[in-house]
């Protein structure tokens, strides 16, 4: 079984951010974290990903971009990507 590339880009502050990655630590699914309070950057690039649009959590899994997904939605990409 090899393991999805997932960058999620959001902040520790964010609940829907937290939502994410609590849900992937009880997979045990590794991500790369970016925290755009940290590196306020990110948000030009999260714009550029979402039509100008700054929303976070984004992800992206092997080189496709989630935004803000449903946690079943998570769970789909996760299984396809298996």
């Amino acid at each position: 079984m090899r393991q999805p590339n997932v960058t999620i880009y959001g902040s520790r502050t964010c609940g829907d951010t937290t939502r994410v990655t609590k849900h992937l630590d009880e997979k045990q699914v590794p991500y790369e974290f970016k925290d755009v309070d940290e590196s306020p950057e990110y948000n030009d690039y999260i714009a550029g990903l979402n039509q100008g649009k700054r929303v976070i959590p984004t992800l992206r899994i092997n080189n496709d971009t989630y935004i803000n997904p449903k946690l079943d939605q998570l769970d789909a990409v996760l299984a396809a990507e298996e």
